[in-house]
């Protein structure tokens, strides 16, 4: 009995750990501030593997924390979302050396009832950020990120209107003011 005892403690602790180990990865979905009507517009992260299978929820777990108070880690109860001023940390399954595809979406649901232009209640999508594990550790390409941050903007126009859809880059997006590094200006889009 005490060897079954041991055997289910020793598997249970190899089970953790593995399990711990598994995720280790962690890559920080940042969303610095706009304007205040587009820092409401929620924007859900959504994972996917190379094959176009949606792995949001099988190979990441996530907490996520308000700028104003950074070292507040919370874990997501439901569905990872993030809003002006917010940091998604995901602590993604690089056990292999995946790579992900990672993008935002809002759905036209969510912005119907926004006081923003009618023009923006619709379905926002993003870029895809490809997120490869085996190259961001040691890498010397500029392509990829080695501080494991990429940051979601909104977008807008030539005329800097807001248009339904993110920008998700691994470099800073730029502020208004210089002075006044929360508010960052939308990604322009030119044609």
């Amino acid at each position: 009995m005490k060897r079954l005892r041991r055997f289910l403690a020793f598997f249970a602790f190899v089970f953790v750990s593995s399990s711990a180990l598994s995720f280790s990865e962690e890559l920080i979905v940042y969303r610095p501030q706009n304007s205040d009507n587009i820092n409401l517009v929620r924007c859900w992260v959504k994972i996917e593997d190379f094959d176009g299978n949606d792995v949001t929820y099988t190979a990441a777990r996530a907490a996520y924390a308000y700028m104003d108070r950074p070292k507040e880690l919370s874990w997501y109860q439901r569905t990872f979302y993030l809003e002006g001023g917010m940091a998604c940390h995901l602590y993604l399954n690089t056990a292999h050396g995946e790579k992900y595809k990672i993008s935002v979406y809002t759905p036209k649901s969510h912005v119907e009832n926004f006081p923003i232009a009618p023009n923006l209640r619709t379905d926002w999508d993003s870029d895809v950020f490809i997120y490869d594990s085996t190259k961001i550790e040691n890498s010397a390409d500029k392509n990829y990120n080695p501080l494991k941050v990429i940051f979601v903007s909104p977008c807008a126009n030539e005329n800097w209107f807001y248009v339904p859809h993110w920008n998700i880059d691994y470099k800073a997006p730029t502020f208004l003011r210089q002075n006044d590094k929360k508010l960052t200006k939308p990604k322009r889009e030119k044609k």
